[in-house]
């Protein structure tokens, strides 16, 4: 955005006009007298003076021009988005323990189908912040709360079953979720827990996870994944490869119940397919809006010099035609 500091200089432009009008009156009436023996020959260096009798004039209502504009201050303005602090920040609390690798989702992988509906709510929700926990038999943060989403994103997309983890630490998990919420300022603070077992690890047992939450004022979101009962599982065979064996995966879904009660927010989703997991997310989203204010503001850099600049070499030229390339006659 161009804006000037002085604009009502710019007025001085109309003396463009007035000059050029006060130039060709003033040629118009100069009369050339000089005594010459070859009339003709002056005749035809007085009709060669036509060209550039009125390139001089045009140079210099340039150089006035520019002058002007450098006087009137321009600045240049680059336009910057400011947004208060009122939107939504959002732990995404995710178990990556060997049973995720569950064929129930097929073509996908328990992991891999709640991968692929997470970067489907952060890519909706550009307006929030994200963290991403990632826990089997322990807690890891993947992703502090951010706005960066390319790095959440990137994240999400790099997360891998915990193959030798020997059990699930919900409680460790919920309760490293929400003391990434702890000192957050935004006016909803969220963990969408994503689980498909049962808590049998972990210093902390999920419903006094549930509880820091509640005081904190963090709603916590879970989210079963998993058709429950006997699924399709792969195992690895040294002689014939990989094989799908039916296996039983157990789901608590009363604990995950309760922690959605404790915190506020009713009931826990029980996800047994992609879609009805991309439905449970599709609901998250409209339940928690985004509220913020956007302001526009500039950031001005003056832009005066340039047409400084060019007024000289405007300038500059007018005297090199004038000395070296055009001819001199007299007046």
């Amino acid at each position: 955005m161009i804006k000037f500091e002085n604009p009502w200089l710019l007025l001085l432009a109309l003396l463009i006009p007035l000059y050029l009008w006060w130039d060709n009156r003033y040629t118009a009436d100069r009369k050339l007298s000089l005594p010459h023996s070859r009339w003709q020959e002056l005749k035809r260096l007085s009709a060669g003076q036509f060209p550039y009798r009125h390139l001089f004039p045009g140079l210099r209502s340039l150089i006035i021009l520019c002058l002007v504009i450098a006087i009137a201050q321009p600045r240049w303005g680059v336009q910057t988005r400011d947004m208060n602090n009122k939107g939504v920040d959002i732990v995404l609390a995710v178990d990556i323990s060997g049973s995720m690798l569950a064929l129930d989702f097929a073509p996908e992988n328990r992991l891999g189908a709640a991968i692929s509906v997470a970067k489907d709510l952060v890519n909706r929700r550009p307006n929030d912040r994200f963290a991403l926990v990632a826990f089997s038999e322990y807690a890891l943060t993947q992703v502090p709360i951010t706005f960066d989403h390319n790095a959440m994103l990137g994240s999400l997309q790099q997360l891998k079953v915990n193959e030798t983890a020997s059990g699930t630490a919900i409680g460790l998990g919920l309760a490293k979720a929400v003391a990434r919420l702890k000192d957050s300022k935004a006016k909803s603070r969220i963990v969408i827990l994503i689980t498909d077992g049962v808590n049998n690890t972990g210093e902390i047992d999920p419903m006094s996870a549930a509880e820091m939450a509640r005081q904190l004022g963090i709603k916590v979101y879970p989210i079963g994944v998993g058709s429950g009962g006997v699924v399709p599982f792969p195992f690895y065979d040294p002689i014939f490869g990989t094989r799908y064996i039916s296996t039983l995966i157990e789901l608590d879904m009363v604990t995950l119940n309760k922690i959605a009660a404790a915190t506020g927010t009713g009931k826990a989703a029980l996800a047994t397919n992609s879609s009805s997991l991309n439905d449970v997310m599709l609901q998250i989203d409209k339940q928690e809006k985004t509220t913020f204010k956007t302001q526009f503001s500039y950031k001005y850099s003056e832009r005066f010099m340039p047409f400084l600049w060019l007024a000289f070499m405007l300038l500059l030229l007018e005297l090199v035609l004038r000395t070296y390339i055009m001819p001199i006659l007299p007046e």
